[in-house]
């Protein structure tokens, strides 16, 4: 093999490798200066994304706060029909009652009662026991 083909061959690698470093270098400098164009858009993104995760936690207190909120209002519901049936039960036993009323006469005669008392002399019974206790 003649020698200016040897030289040939390697200034053509030499060439090569050095147009691979540039490309290299260059591409590098691009991703770095992309990099830095696309830091604010990628901070930005990141917020979002947190402001996202916290309006997701804010919404799962606020269904959670509004699922307890309507169990108490069920519950309250149910003690109020309860307390209607019971006032409904109440109304009745009155209009019983104040029928009941309507029905007695406006005033009773009541016997005269006597004031004054005729006393006899009181006194102690006469007792004719024995008990065996004594012998007697």
């Amino acid at each position: 093999m003649p020698a200016h083909l040897g030289v040939i061959l390697g200034v053509s690698a030499g060439a090569y490798a050095l147009t691979l470093a540039a490309v290299t270098g260059l591409q590098a400098s691009a991703e770095a200066s992309s990099r830095l164009e696309r830091a604010p858009t990628i901070a930005a993104l990141e917020d979002l994304r947190a402001g996202h995760d916290r309006l997701a936690g804010r919404l799962d207190a606020a269904r959670a706060a509004y699922e307890s909120a309507a169990g108490t209002y069920g519950d309250a519901g149910l003690a109020v029909t309860d307390l209607e049936a019971r006032l409904n039960e109440l109304a009745a036993a009155v209009a019983e009652v104040s029928g009941t009323a309507a029905s007695l006469p406006s005033g009773v005669k009541l016997p005269p009662v006597s004031r004054s008392v005729a006393s006899a002399p009181v006194s102690a019974p006469t007792v004719q026991a024995t008990s065996g206790a004594s012998g007697g």
